[in-house]
């Protein structure tokens, strides 16, 4: 499951950017750890909670988890075809991050659990336009044509 943290950008937090891979992706690992530090300063659990929608909006799955600083020397970083550079667990080689330099998107990669809660909203049959105005109690009166 790719989770979109929003904009990193090391030049407007740092003032310039790092000139290797692995420095940027440091850098980018520090802005996460940086704004996860702050909100833990003001609450004691913090979680991410993450909702997945079908498309056609009827299906729905629902997980939680601790949301984690990442240090940054566990990491190794290197760009990918498209120029984004990609960041991997060092023990696992596991894929962990993309970030993109244009628009400074950070995703964190993350595994769907096993425990997670899915449900179906099963979708109501259509409204005739008759009833809905009987329901709301229309009146020709609410229409003036000038």
């Amino acid at each position: 499951m790719r989770l979109i943290s929003g904009r990193n950008n090391p030049e407007f937090s740092f003032g310039s950017i790092a000139e290797t891979d692995e420095g940027i992706g440091k850098q980018v690992l520090e802005i996460w750890n940086g704004r996860v530090e702050s909100l833990r300063d003001k609450f004691s659990i913090l979680r991410t909670v993450v909702l997945v929608k079908s498309l056609d909006l009827s299906e729905f799955m629902a997980f939680e988890t601790d949301t984690a600083m990442y240090p940054p020397d566990r990491y190794k970083w290197a760009k990918n075809e498209r120029g984004n550079l990609e960041g991997f667990d060092i023990a696992s080689g596991e894929h962990r991050f993309i970030w993109q330099r244009h628009g400074s998107q950070f995703t964190i990669i993350e595994t769907v659990p096993q425990k997670k809660l899915c449900f179906r909203v099963k979708k109501p049959k259509k409204l005739s336009q008759e009833s809905v105005l009987k329901t709301v109690g229309f009146n020709k009166s609410w229409i003036q044509v000038v």
